[in-house]
């Protein structure tokens, strides 16, 4: 077991570490040249659109997720409402990440083993891996949540949920997220820790 998800985890970061090079796209500049969702740089031979610095706020959505606690109740699948506040987009060689989301949301999920029906309600952040992604795909995150989860066969807790994952598209219209992870609960740690999935979308007609 200690083998298999050691594995598991260098193949999660090799993964990650290679999405930037399989989806390269020329750089942006710093942003002071771009202004224009219309121009087109001959130059990096891609479209303004991915440059512009872009603070975009109010974006809702939804996900499905999967959860496999260590209680012995089975996996729990099932999906949710997302609510991001606020998000920004800066494509640059600046500090700091070029994608960042803050996330709400709230999953109801269901396992074939337990008859109660599991809530998840959420706040957290993710941050991308790189600077200057410059494009609108394959773009490398990682972040966490805080929350509490109620079932009734299990209880009620708060917990830590740690994640990684990718953007697998990202434009101030529409985003749409894989990202995987583990539940780091407060209380009653043995049967309510464990691994997770989720893909999420979040949209947006302004």
């Amino acid at each position: 077991m200690k083998k298999l998800t050691l594995g598991t985890g260098l193949l999660t970061v090799t993964s990650l570490t290679m999405f930037p090079a399989l989806a390269h796209a020329e750089r942006c500049s710093d942003g002071t040249k771009t202004t224009d969702p219309k121009n087109h740089d001959q130059h990096s031979g891609q479209s303004d659109d991915d440059c512009i610095e872009r603070d975009i706020f109010l974006m809702p959505g939804g996900q499905a997720v999967f959860f496999q606690p260590t209680a012995g109740k089975g996996f729990f699948v099932g999906g949710g409402v997302q609510f991001a506040p606020y998000q920004f987009s800066h494509n640059n060689d600046h500090f700091g990440p070029s994608q960042v989301s803050t996330i709400a949301q709230v999953s109801l999920l269901k396992s074939p083993d337990s008859t109660g029906t599991m809530a998840l309600f959420e706040l957290g952040a993710t941050a991308s891996l790189e600077r200057n992604s410059s494009r609108r795909y394959l773009i490398p995150y990682f972040g966490g949540t805080v929350g509490g989860l109620t079932q009734s066969e299990l209880g009620t807790s708060s917990y830590a949920y740690a994640l990684g994952g990718v953007h697998l598209y990202w434009h101030h219209n529409l985003m749409v997220d894989a990202e995987g992870g583990y539940h780091f609960p407060f209380m009653d740690i043995d049967h309510l820790k464990g691994p997770r999935a989720q893909l999420s979308t979040r949209f947006s007609l302004w």
